[in-house]
């Protein structure tokens, strides 16, 4: 079992008996909310990434990447070729043991210092290249896109354009455009109507929607964890409505049932990829 965005947005829309419109336009916020706490909850392999990067010289931050989550590993390459990793510490030690910024040394210790960079400590004394092992932040359901065909175009339509349906209401962010007579939008929070006229902005440009297409994207979460994106969603709508709290307890509980079966498949995985480099960290209890 898997969700889209459409089917997800449905059940709870069915579990909750409550399509009220602004409950309806909550929807979004409530599944990237469920979305934020499972990735917070449960480090999975499958998020994690490489990116290079470079310590300079005299300047004890180093930019994080715009999709990072939190750290795995920080590494650089020393003036004679061999590789030195960063051990990972809370800001407020890193600024303890290095008060001084103008201090300089080969770096030791990294944090988090605000929501762009990390802090280096020593300040480096020399530029070094960098390799950041770390968990990103994946696409959101609720950024699902589908593609609208249309007719009757007037203007340039473009990927920075917000499109608005004359007799749907519905407006949406524009994707990309990979056609003049196509147009590949985020989902809104429903269809637009064949037959309809949409004007964006700021561009201006207009069109007579002919088609419609479906949602059939599914993210990781959706297909993998389906019951946590359910139950962490329904839990945030009972919060929003101020629901049954018998009837919230019983989503929470479930949600929290669903992380702890995702946690074992994480560790299930960790420990089998670190079995197969021969790289054993820690024996599995």
């Amino acid at each position: 079992m898997s969700f889209t965005y459409t089917q997800l947005k449905t059940a709870i829309e069915d579990y909750t008996e409550n399509n009220e419109t602004s409950f309806v336009n909550n929807l979004p916020l409530f599944i990237r909310l469920t979305e934020e706490r499972i990735l917070k909850n449960v480090q999975l392999n499958v998020f994690r990434k490489n990116v290079a990067g470079a310590m300079t010289s005299g300047n004890k931050f180093l930019s994080l990447p715009s999709d990072f989550l939190a750290p795995f590993a920080l590494k650089y390459t020393d003036s004679s070729s061999e590789t030195v990793f960063v051990d990972y510490k809370d800001s407020e030690f890193i600024q303890s043991y290095n008060p001084n910024a103008t201090t300089t040394g080969s770096p030791r210790y990294y944090g988090s210092y605000d929501v762009d960079n990390f802090i280096i400590a020593p300040t480096p004394d020399s530029s070094y290249n960098a390799e950041l092992h770390y968990f990103y932040r994946p696409l959101s359901l609720t950024e699902s896109s589908y593609t609208l065909t249309l007719t009757n175009v007037t203007g340039t339509f473009t990927a920075s354009d917000t499109i608005t349906g004359s007799t749907s209401g519905e407006s949406s962010g524009v994707d990309s455009v990979p056609s003049t007579t196509s147009l590949i939008v985020i989902i809104p929070s429903s269809n637009y109507t064949v037959g309809e006229t949409i004007t964006a902005s700021p561009s201006g440009a207009t069109a007579t929607v002919s088609a419609v297409g479906s949602d059939t994207t599914v993210t990781w979460l959706s297909d993998n964890a389906e019951m946590a994106m359910l139950y962490g969603s329904l839990t945030e709508a009972y919060l929003y409505m101020k629901g049954d709290p018998a009837i919230m307890q019983m989503y929470t509980q479930r949600f929290g049932e669903s992380i702890g079966r995702l946690k074992n498949l994480g560790e299930a995985q960790e420990v089998t990829d670190e079995y197969r480099t021969g790289q054993l960290v820690r024996a599995k209890t």
